[in-house]
């Protein structure tokens, strides 16, 4: 009888030793995400007066009779439109600065000879409007953003110097 537990146990380890129909656990496949991305958002550069105050604008309120359009580029130049009594609008051209710190325009014409003052620049929460404030005298202009007309920009006489006859900035 011996023999028999023997051989039923020898036949029992021979059969544990063999291989298994139990499939080992297999990591699942590569699934797609279908979760999406985080959408991070788009970066804006940081919106500076400067570039606030860039575009064209209409000379609305003055302490002297005269017709003003400016355009301030992105590029820091300007081109001055004025018209001083009765005639044809004077082009000056140049390139302007703006202290961010104290807000204060400050320029050069063409030729070198800088703006008879710096501004102080005060923007409307809506963009629309400007004020500058000279730092020398007092004649505080306000300024609406709009287009400089095409008869305007057409019928102007360049000014390649400044010289005596100084326009406002």
């Amino acid at each position: 009888m011996r023999k028999l537990l023997y051989f039923v146990l020898a036949a029992a380890i021979f059969c544990s030793c063999g291989d298994k129909d139990i499939d080992p656990v297999q990591p699942e496949p590569d699934k797609p995400n279908t979760e999406k991305p985080e959408e991070k958002p788009e970066e804006k550069p940081e919106e500076t007066l400067a570039s606030k105050i860039t575009g064209e604008w209409h000379c609305t309120v003055s302490d002297i009779e005269t017709e003003i359009y400016l355009a301030l580029t992105s590029d820091k130049t300007f081109e001055l439109y004025q018209k001083v009594g009765e005639g044809a609008f004077r082009l000056y051209k140049g390139a302007w600065t703006l202290d961010e710190d104290t807000a204060m325009l400050t320029g050069k014409y063409n030729d070198g000879n800088p703006w008879g003052s710096g501004y102080a620049v005060t923007l409307s929460e809506d963009r629309n409007s400007m004020t500058l404030t000279p730092s020398e005298g007092s004649e505080k202009q306000t300024y609406s953003r709009k287009g400089i007309p095409s008869e305007v920009k057409e019928g102007c006489v360049v000014v390649v110097k400044s010289g005596s006859e100084d326009p406002l900035l």
